[in-house]
């Protein structure tokens, strides 16, 4: 359907704003930002924000689902459609995407790994970390050989969800203490994380 003029200029102020609360985000803490800032950089009325986005909340769960899309996408094209990789390998590399999106994404980092932000913020998107965690389980059973260890495990997407919790909260860490995931961070995180899988893999198959 094409998109008419009145809708294609919603899309473009919807855009302005994001953009906007974007670099103030990497300019300013977090929750020092303010509606009115937003708008002023934006150059829309506080009206006009009103009307896409009642709260700055409801602006950092925009941007947080959009950036979870944008990894999302990234850790889809990492899969080999036509072949199962071993769960470690394909691990290690999955890591590595989260690490070099976030270090390449920092406003990704502040509202998905909660850097320099408050809980409030931090939970914009609970729901949404919760559907990523299960489409990464499917993901991983799907094609990996973590099916061959346990048939069933995790299709509910719990494990992953601890998962995810574990590799975000070290990766947020290596954030505050470098501000970047180093090397050795991502290192930590992997081996964290996998050590949580293969004791839930060794649980399943006793």
């Amino acid at each position: 359907m094409k998109t008419t003029p009145s809708q294609q200029r919603s899309i473009d102020r919807v855009s302005e704003i994001l953009s906007a609360a974007e670099k103030l985000i990497q300019e300013l803490p977090i929750d020092d930002i303010t509606l009115t800032m937003i708008a002023k950089r934006a150059k829309v009325t506080r009206t006009s924000l009103y009307h896409f986005f009642p709260s700055k909340f409801d602006i950092y769960d925009a941007l947080s689902k959009k950036y979870r899309a944008d990894l999302k996408e990234q850790v889809i094209k990492f899969f080999d459609p036509d072949q199962r990789s071993d769960y470690r390998v394909a691990w290690d590399g999955i890591s590595g995407v989260f690490s070099k999106f976030f270090n390449k994404n920092p406003t990704a980092a502040i509202l998905l790994l909660g850097r320099k932000a408050s809980r409030q913020i931090r939970y914009t998107d609970e729901a949404g970390s919760k559907g990523f965690a299960k489409e990464l389980s499917k993901l991983m059973r799907e094609h990996t050989d973590l099916q061959t260890y346990a048939a069933d495990l995790d299709a509910s997407g719990d494990i992953f969800q601890i998962v995810l919790e574990l590799l975000t909260a070290t990766f947020a860490f290596g954030m505050r203490k470098e501000g970047r995931i180093s090397k050795k961070t991502r290192e930590e995180a992997k081996a964290a994380t996998l050590a949580y899988i293969n004791t839930c893999l060794e649980a399943e198959s006793s």
